[in-house]
């Protein structure tokens, strides 16, 4: 599948990746590093989803692709294990951004409000959207159709993303199952959620972008706030 042939040529072929022919190989998550987030763990241990990374990089910022295959035969829809950010300023964590390049997606988002209680923002997107992770919310995605989910980001080259709060509870705050119901984790006491758009939490922070990559080259300034996040404004949920 060709992604992209301007500003670079990106190519994904099977589960190989060429970016302005060069092979990037990908970092694999497994089912076996899966079963800590899983509701139903399995005893199966083939690759669940591929990350691609550093695939360009600029000003500290690095633009990442990552492809979920569907699961066919799990209790839940393919997911990602789910991590948060280190605080960059100001008590704020990095923020980043994702783009659906192929498929749909729901995007877990999770703020802890005080101690244990969580407010969720459950967006779906679809091929094409740009979504904006704001500071403080940790996030994981869920492959939420039938076919390959392929998914670009950009964020921080400057930190490690932190999965203890998945693993400690046993995934996001909610499950997504393969009969397409939405479980609640009962490992979080949540006291508010939503379920939106992308458009509706970028416009909270006066972002919009069309597409990351061609913005990325064109406009790489417009990106700053994703090492400064005091540079975005304050919203309040």
């Amino acid at each position: 599948m060709m992604l992209y042939t301007q500003p670079m040529k990106i190519e994904l072929v099977g589960r190989t990746l060429v970016a302005d022919r060069k092979t990037i190989n990908p970092d694999v998550r497994t089912f076996f590093e899966l079963n800590d987030v899983l509701k139903e763990p399995t005893d199966k241990n083939e690759d669940a989803y591929y990350m691609y990374r550093e695939i360009t990089k600029k000003n500290d910022l690095r633009y990442d692709i990552t492809l979920i295959p569907q699961w066919r035969d799990q209790a839940e829809y393919a997911k990602t294990y789910g991590h948060c950010h280190p605080i960059a300023e100001r008590d704020l964590t990095y923020p980043e951004i994702y783009q659906v390049l192929s498929g749909k997606a729901i995007f877990i988002l999770q703020k802890e409000l005080s101690a244990g209680d969580f407010f969720v923002s459950m967006v779906e997107a679809e091929k094409g959207d740009v979504l904006l992770i704001p500071p403080n919310f940790c996030h994981n995605t869920i492959n939420a159709g039938e076919e390959d989910l392929i998914l670009a980001n950009l964020v921080s080259d400057n930190f490690t993303s932190d999965y203890s709060l998945y693993k400690r509870n046993r995934g996001a705050a909610y499950y997504y199952m393969s009969d397409k119901s939405i479980v609640q984790n009962p490992n979080y006491f949540i006291s508010k959620n939503e379920r939106i758009r992308p458009q509706k939490m970028n416009a909270r922070y006066s972002f919009s972008c069309r597409d990351i990559l061609t913005e990325f080259y064109t406009e790489p300034s417009k990106f700053d706030f994703l090492l400064h996040p005091s540079l975005l404004p304050s919203y309040k949920f």
